[in-house]
Order: structure tokens, then sequence, then C-alpha cells
């Protein structure tokens, strides 16, 4: 969700589109309660300063390694992948054209 509200984001022109764009999945995300690596980097250290009966063995095995395995799938797998293959690699046949015209480096005299 935070990778969509990233790219949902870079969708608008407008700055008031922007946020409206990048609020909802955010919204969605923490209504539905799931949980971001970077922000448990916060919380639950917090907590445990604060008294929270945790260890950090158990914070980073029970938590911060699968959450933030968790956001790389996700991100990569639900959001990455099907931008890349619905707009990734485009060309067109002038693009194609100019690119064929521009010598190589290692072809180019010194």
């Amino acid at each position: 969700m935070v990778c969509l509200a990233t790219v949902a984001a870079m969708t608008s022109t407008s700055t008031i589109g922007k946020s409206v764009a990048a609020a909802i999945p955010i919204f969605i995300f923490f209504a539905q309660g799931y949980e971001h690596s970077v922000v448990n980097m916060f919380l639950i250290p917090t907590g445990m300063m604060l008294g929270a009966k945790v260890s950090i063995g158990e914070w980073w095995l029970a938590n911060q390694i699968p959450v933030t395995i968790g956001n790389f799938l996700a991100g990569w797998l639900l959001i990455g992948v099907p931008i890349f293959l619905t707009y990734g690699k485009q060309t067109t046949e002038r693009e194609s054209r100019s690119r064929a015209d521009v010598p190589d480096k290692a072809q180019v005299p010194a």
C-alpha cells in the first residue's frame, strides 16, 4: 500500500491530487493494521524503552525480518512487476531508429 501511494501520487500534476492519491492507500494501510518495517524500527524500540517485555532478538526474529521481507515482496510483486509489465521497455519506432544512429562509445575515435 505504501508503494501504491507513491505511484498514485506520481499520477497527478496538482499538489492536492498528489496528497489525496497518496493519502488513500496509506489510510487503507493503517486501517487494516498492516505493519511497515520503518515504522516498526521506531515503535518497537520506543515500547521497549518504556518497559515492554520484548527482547531485541524477539523483535527482529518475530517482527522486523518478516515485515521487511513482506514489504519488499509486496512492493515488488504487487506494484513493481505489474507497472513494468504495463509500461516497461516501451519504445517507438522513431526512438529505435534514433538509438541506432548513435554510435557506440567504443566505436567513436578519441
